[in-house]
């Protein structure tokens, strides 16, 4: 399944962003967006209105229940995959939606919706999620470059993390964690899979490690 994904989203972001290796310059922290409320930005677009913030979308997610980065039942988006693997498409769109039900900042179902109704010929709806996927790869972009721990990019989640080296055609040679002036990183030695040429890439995890940390706490 790891593998049909990492070419899926290949395929998907270089279409939509060009999957270049080049992330975007502008940095913001997680305090520098305000925290508006997560279900009334969904309700919004669910009423075809994608005129969002993305980045507030995808903070104001952490603050639901329903955000828990390091315990989620993957069965519908592995579903959903193989649906599309078997040229399944409705049945593809129908467990991407039921992971969307939970999580709307999903990027995998988004891209899956994405790919399915572009199959099943409606583009009313391929374009829809086509732009909320670009709108939530663009805000994490939007964060950092990535080539330092102060220039990271800030993610909520981890699988947020393997999107973006999918997309971008990177495979991981190495991981590690670490702590940089009261803020957590994911430190990841990358390849690109095409030229070889490797590089380092940061990820702040503040978001779900501190999820963890008060997770462990009340065990």
């Amino acid at each position: 399944m790891k593998t049909a994904l990492s070419k899926l989203c290949t395929i998907v972001l270089v279409v939509l962003m060009g999957a270049t290796t080049v992330m975007a310059s502008v940095s913001h922290t997680a305090a520098d967006i305000s925290n508006p409320d997560y279900y009334d930005l969904v309700k919004k677009l669910k009423n075809n209105d994608t005129n969002v913030d993305f980045q507030a979308l995808r903070l104001a997610y952490t603050k639901t229940p329903d955000y828990k980065p390091y315990s989620t039942d993957d069965s519908a988006k592995d579903a959903a995959f193989s649906a599309l693997k078997e040229k399944n498409s409705a049945e593809a769109v129908k467990q991407a939606e039921t992971v969307l039900e939970k999580n709307y900042v999903d990027l995998d179902a988004h891209m899956v919706c994405r790919i399915a109704y572009r199959e099943m010929g409606n583009m009313e709806k391929y374009t829809f999620h086509n732009t909320i996927l670009k709108g939530l790869v663009d805000s994490l972009y939007a964060s950092g470059d990535g080539t330092t721990p102060e220039k990271a990019i800030i993610v909520i989640s981890v699988p947020e993390e393997y999107f973006l080296l999918n997309a971008n055609g990177l495979k991981t040679i190495k991981q590690r964690s670490l702590a940089v002036n009261g803020h957590d990183y994911d430190k990841m030695d990358v390849e690109n899979k095409k030229t070889g040429e490797t590089m380092t890439i940061y990820f702040n995890i503040d978001m779900p490690y501190g999820w963890l940390n008060k997770a462990l706490q009340k065990k």
